[in-house]
């Protein structure tokens, strides 16, 4: 999913992006990612920015957590 930096979280609306990769994973966690981590390779806890939970049928549900 799209990148962020820890000052941008307030707010946080899904990217096309991350809905069409919602859909592609569901019963899971979109995660968002901070800009300045690479998004290759094993992705470190820091790294992380926030999350949206997704159902079972690939739909982002419910608020952002950061």
């Amino acid at each position: 999913m799209s990148g962020l930096n820890h000052s941008e979280i307030d707010n946080v609306k899904p990217t096309e992006e991350a809905v069409n990769e919602a859909m592609q994973n569901p019963g899971g966690w979109g995660y968002v990612l901070d800009k300045k981590y690479p998004k290759t390779g094993r992705i470190l806890p820091e790294a992380i920015v926030g999350a949206w939970k997704v159902n079972e049928k690939g739909l982002i549900e419910g608020p952002f957590k950061s």
